[in-house]
């Protein structure tokens, strides 16, 4: 009798022991907002904006970003910030007359949130270096300077 039980408690013990191997992880996150530093951790602000998940922070260094990747920025819907470290005088969007600096159209709200970036040199044929389509994010603490479009 005493083996019987011994099995069927062995059996129990491998059956829970493959649930475990069996179900997949789920990812889960130790805290509710996470610190994405570019260029840190990511080479681009885009890349930190597609890395992000809602409430995480795009915190972005001093320096003059150019070049795929750091112009027509696009949040795609995402309830996220980003941030300058240190403020719009340090922290320069360069669209070298070819492009836009970003461009909500994806339904972004006032949890949307961008903070203390120049965007300049932005030539597009509509709505300069800021696009708002559809989507109404929270823009502050931006200096926004020589930039064109055709569209007035």
């Amino acid at each position: 009798m005493r083996g019987v039980i011994m099995k069927k408690l062995m059996v129990g013990a491998i059956a829970v022991a493959l649930l475990f191997v069996a179900v997949p992880q789920v990812e889960t996150r130790a805290e509710p907002e996470n610190i994405l530093r570019v260029p840190a951790d990511y080479p681009t602000i885009q890349a930190a904006i597609d890395a992000a998940f809602d409430s995480d922070t795009v915190l972005v260094a001093d320096g003059t970003y150019t070049g795929l990747g750091n112009k027509n920025l696009d949040f795609g819907g995402k309830a996220i910030t980003v941030k300058s470290e240190n403020g719009p005088a340090n922290c320069i969007i360069d669209c070298e007359n070819s492009g836009r600096g970003f461009y909500f159209h994806s339904g972004e709200t006032a949890a949307s949130i961008l903070d203390g970036f120049t965007v300049r040199n932005g030539r597009v044929s509509d709505y300069g270096a800021i696009r708002c389509d559809g989507s109404s994010p929270t823009i502050t603490n931006c200096i926004v300077t020589s930039n064109s479009s055709n569209f007035l």
